[in-house]
């Protein structure tokens, strides 16, 4: 009968470098999601009356809008 060894590994191995650059990896793309959100709040503003009536937003809300928070999208 032929005997089988299997290796067994730990399911997850903590290593502090890919934990700190994973969390890197997730503060730019925090940021970056922020400031897509600062250009689409301020491009609001840059629109007409008529082209906000398009969209289907008065320019109240696109003022409410443009002052809330980048981090409360």
């Amino acid at each position: 009968m032929t005997q089988l060894t299997i290796a067994r590994h730990p399911a997850h191995v903590y290593h502090p470098i890919q934990a700190a650059l994973a969390m890197l990896g997730r503060v730019r793309e925090r940021l970056a999601a922020w400031s897509a959100r600062r250009r689409a709040y301020a491009a609001l503003l840059s629109l007409s009356d008529r082209e906000l009536q398009d969209v289907g937003i008065s320019r109240a809300q696109a003022l409410f809008e443009h002052d809330r928070p980048i981090w409360r999208g």
